[in-house]
């Protein structure tokens, strides 16, 4: 049914993060113990208010590297708008190709780099409606909200990133 869809989806956002997480936590360990200290690799990624928090806290060590060597190379956010764009969708594409040689790592890395073009055009607009409405009252209500609704768009492409084929993905959608 779609609601055990959508439970599977929930579970497996936690499932990944708690692999991820947790090898990378064995490994900072390892290290400590022979006197290296490495970067931590997530920080509460689940939290996150917006898509781009989201990157910033989840497997650090990796989107620190696609941004060095990619997303930097390519002129990062100091050329015109369109390229701009076009950089952070590569980034992004080229992640989900690095995952896997499947269409649906290439769709969950689109799909990221849709939701970061989508949330760098529409930022001025959100931070003014948010002032400008009463919202901005209600500052726990809104954190909680943009919490959920990031929460929501990362569920939305995991299914994509977990899914044997694109026609699976879009069946487990269309149950949901």
């Amino acid at each position: 049914t779609g609601f055990q869809f959508l439970t599977a989806t929930v579970f497996f956002a936690f499932q990944i993060y708690c692999d991820f997480s947790g090898y990378s936590d064995i490994a900072i360990g390892t290290a400590q113990i022979f006197g290296y200290k490495l970067m931590d690799n997530f920080n509460r990624p689940y939290f996150s208010k917006s898509i781009s928090e989201f990157w910033k806290r989840w497997h650090i060590s990796l989107s620190t590297w696609f941004r060095d060597y990619l997303y930097i190379p390519l002129g990062g956010s100091k050329v015109s708008i369109p390229r701009w764009y076009f950089n952070l969708f590569v980034t992004f594409l080229v992640s989900g190709i690095w995952h896997g040689a499947n269409w649906t790592f290439v769709i969950w890395g689109a799909l990221n780099g849709f939701y970061m073009i989508v949330e760098t055009t529409a930022f001025k607009r959100i931070r003014k409606f948010e002032q400008n409405s009463k919202l901005s009252r209600h500052k726990t209500v809104l954190k909680l909200a943009k919490m959920l609704f990031t929460f929501l768009l990362v569920l939305f492409a995991w299914i994509f990133f977990r899914a044997n084929s694109v026609s699976d993905a879009f069946y487990v959608i269309s149950k949901i």
